[in-house]
């Protein structure tokens, strides 16, 4: 069953210019599991990372990557904030996902492209804690799971990532990051 936010007698909403405020905050990863490389389960390789800030306010995120076994190019890496409600407390910023390879139900075809989701704060009002299909954008930026998970930490200003998936700054060179 998903968490309702909405529900709480004190909804906590955030507003758009406050989830573009989180998205911009400077990041490090502090723990990943499993420490080296990626837990197979479910015929999906997957890690998760804890992130800290430089601030003493107390923000809190998270980060799951998934990607299928079988079809590489089907994957999702999410960022989560962690909320201080109860649990789970957490509500999905944005997902970075690859092709799923199924026919699209949306005149888009986002199915077979990859794709972002990202929440809005009309989604958070009526108590959603992830972003919604209707919400997304076909991308170009990236075609492979690793070129997606580099321009992730880059675009959610995760300073360290090197230390945890060293062959993503090889990947930067040969494609022109820094």
């Amino acid at each position: 069953m998903a968490y309702n936010i909405a529900s709480l007698p004190e909804r906590p909403i955030l507003t758009d210019q406050q989830i573009q405020e989180l998205l911009g905050i400077p990041k490090t990863i502090s723990e990943k599991t499993p420490a080296k490389g990626y837990k197979e389960e479910n015929n999906q390789r997957r890690c998760d990372l804890e992130l800290e800030t430089t601030s003493d306010d107390g923000v809190r995120f998270s980060v799951f990557i998934r990607q299928n076994s079988k079809f590489i190019e089907n994957f999702s890496i999410g960022l989560c904030y962690h909320t201080n409600l109860k649990s789970p407390g957490t509500v999905t910023l944005v997902r970075y996902n690859g092709a799923h390879g199924e026919s699209s139900r949306h005149l888009d075809g986002h199915y077979a492209q990859s794709h972002i989701h990202r929440i809005t704060e009309q989604e958070i009002a009526s108590g959603s804690s992830q972003p919604q299909e209707r919400h997304r954008e076909i991308t170009d930026r990236y075609s492979t799971f690793e070129q997606a998970l580099r321009i992730f930490f880059d675009d959610f200003h995760v300073a360290n990532y090197g230390d945890y998936f060293p062959e993503l700054l090889h990947l930067g060179l040969l494609n022109g990051h820094q």
